[in-house]
């Protein structure tokens, strides 16, 4: 196995309970070549592969024989064969081939997980497959169509997936840890919450003013005051859209520079987290020069300033619960809180238990 396969201790604090019947974002479709992949999501090791046809699959990634990472093996014959000693698993999880003395394929299955390829993107769903309903899935067409441009990437973060969530839901952090995103629309502009149904969402405005250095550069208006709105929508349990848009003062909304993010969190284990992230552009679609540096740019705001802020955060939490820690609440954690307290209801529904969260109209 590669070391950038290598599979994690899964013996730290647990992240869970975990909200299951939902989709989560697995990483990017066109990574997932004829090499399989050994991931682990909830704590749960998961095999991603593509059988013959090159229909991508994802299978339970610990081999029952000796528990080696079936995400490592190869691909022979359409199935996924473990790297130990050459069992061979399809698509159900079902043993189908014993390579040892002629012997019959034992009778053992893996589980086996939805797996659904969209928006170029990997969705697994991990909880009951009977619920998958790949129309769940938020629209997040904009990566399919031609007439935007978008970079992207995904890391693996230490830190719990809520605290990422968090971090896009209150983006005045951006003056603070980004000094390429310093902007007042953040601190000093008009914040609205609310929630519809089972999404929250977060709104800046702030009008006449110079947007942070960095964005100002991707939108072509750097040196120019610039009417700003940003809404951040927040999908359970942490797959967020920040929908960015500019324009000279008056300009309405609709006629504005836009910027599109997806930014998806799926938890590895209790203490590290899968982070997918994109931004798009529809203005300057053939300029490669500016993709590079937007590449570059997002890349190190959210891998080398995020990062190690929301690492050491959880670090200094030391496994607590957020609750119980009593966190100093602010103007500005309108959207966090109203989407921790969602999020809970959520995964207290799912497992039938009562939830200490039932009114989401305060901060």
């Amino acid at each position: 196995m590669s070391e950038q396969q290598a599979m994690p201790r899964l013996d730290g604090p647990t992240g869970g309970p975990y909200l299951r019947n939902t989709w989560y974002a697995a990483g990017w479709a066109d990574d997932l070549t004829d090499q399989p992949q050994a991931r682990v999501f909830l704590e749960e090791p998961v095999a991603l592969y593509r059988d013959a046809d090159g229909k991508a699959h994802a299978i339970g990634g610990r081999c029952p024989h000796r528990f080696a990472p079936l995400g490592a093996g190869c691909v022979i014959d359409g199935h996924l064969a473990c790297p130990y000693h050459g069992l061979r698993f399809d698509h159900t999880g079902a043993c189908v081939h014993n390579p040892h003395q002629g012997e019959a394929p034992p009778k053992v299955a893996v589980p086996s997980y939805p797996l659904v390829e969209r928006y170029r993107i990997l969705w697994i769903w991990m909880g009951d497959a009977a619920k998958a309903d790949p129309a769940l899935i938020p629209d997040f067409g904009w990566l399919d169509d031609p007439a935007w441009v978008a970079v992207r990437g995904m890391t693996i973060a230490e830190g719990h997936y809520e605290l990422y969530s968090d971090n896009i839901l209150d983006l005045s952090h951006a003056n603070f840890v980004h000094p390429a995103l310093v902007a007042n629309a953040f601190t000093i502009g008009e914040r609205k919450f609310w929630q519809d149904g089972e999404r929250v969402f977060v709104r800046y405005t702030h009008q006449d003013d110079y947007l942070a250095e960095a964005l100002a550069a991707m939108m072509g208006v750097a040196g120019r005051k610039q009417d700003f709105i940003g809404e951040v929508t927040w999908n359970a349990p942490a797959t967020l859209y920040f929908d960015y848009r500019a324009g000279d003062p008056g300009t309405p909304a609709e006629g504005m520079t836009v910027l599109k993010s997806i930014h998806a969190f799926t938890p590895e284990t209790g203490g590290t987290t899968h982070y997918l992230w994109a931004t798009a552009r529809s203005n300057a679609l053939d300029d490669a020069e500016l993709s590079a540096v937007m590449q570059g740019a997002l890349e190190h705001a959210f891998e080398h300033e995020d990062a190690p802020i929301i690492r050491d955060a959880h670090r200094l939490m030391a496994g607590r619960d957020f609750w119980d820690m009593k966190p100093l609440i602010l103007s500005g954690d309108g959207g966090g809180v109203r989407a921790r307290r969602m999020l809970r209801r959520l995964i207290a529904a799912e497992q039938g238990t009562p939830s200490e969260f039932e009114d989401d109209t305060t901060n």
